[in-house]
């Protein structure tokens, strides 16, 4: 597997009063009373990338993996501007070979400030309590007849940057977060068709997010993909 972030996810319904809230890269923490605990992501060096292979050009690994014109690696956008990507689900980054995006069309609307107050219906422990929500609000358009993978969503290939450069981990909500939704693509998403998303944070110390990153998209044979190093950003 090419190097990059690998996320997991799980969306579930839950028979009590109150949500369950948990780290995008862990199991959820089981019932205790109506709602269940929560953990927040750890977060890491947004800069600890891996370095493409000496020779490889960059715009042209984007542009031979069979994905048609992408929004060049390194490419900076206002909110609410869109970048054309070729995203690679999990499930298909995968060996050494070629890897095909499947086109769509991303844009990063807003990143908001949240309170405390909109977790009142969710267990936090004590440190969680003095984080600061953020919410990030997507917007994904399929530009291709390609079906999305069986429980992929390209919404959590976005990664959010705080303001010490690191790369922060969304949480996970099982139960509807009414502040925040993150819902799963249409069952007939195809070309022409939109959906809103959003990724919630609760970032520890006082730390805000100030970007949001793109990193994902087709590789040439051996090769990482060039958005790896020089990902879209927003913000």
């Amino acid at each position: 597997m090419k190097p990059g972030r690998i996320a997991a996810w799980a969306i579930a319904a839950v028979a009590v009063p109150g949500l369950a809230a948990c780290s995008g890269s862990s199991p959820a923490s089981p019932a205790s009373s109506p709602a269940a605990s929560s953990s927040a992501g750890t977060s890491s060096p947004a800069q600890s990338r891996a370095q493409s292979p000496a020779g490889s050009q960059p715009a042209a690994q984007g542009q031979t993996a069979g994905s048609g014109s992408l929004t060049p690696p390194g490419t900076h956008l206002a909110f609410g501007g869109a970048a054309t990507v070729g995203w690679v689900p999990p499930s298909r980054d995968t060996g050494t070979g070629a890897h095909q995006g499947i086109k769509l069309k991303v844009a990063v609307v807003s990143i908001q400030k949240g309170t405390m107050a909109d977790f009142r219906n969710v267990e936090l422990n004590a440190n969680e309590r003095k984080s600061t929500p953020y919410y990030v609000q997507l917007r994904v358009t399929a530009l291709s007849s390609t079906p999305v993978p069986k429980d992929s969503d390209p919404a959590i290939t976005f990664a959010a940057i705080d303001d010490r450069g690191q790369e922060q981990q969304s949480i996970t909500f099982l139960g509807t977060f009414s502040r925040c939704d993150d819902p799963m693509p249409p069952k007939q998403f195809v070309i022409g068709k939109t959906y809103q998303s959003c990724l919630a944070y609760l970032i520890p110390g006082g730390g805000s997010i100030q970007r949001v990153q793109w990193d994902n998209g087709p590789a040439a044979v051996n090769e990482v993909t060039p958005y790896f190093d020089r990902p879209i950003v927003w913000g």
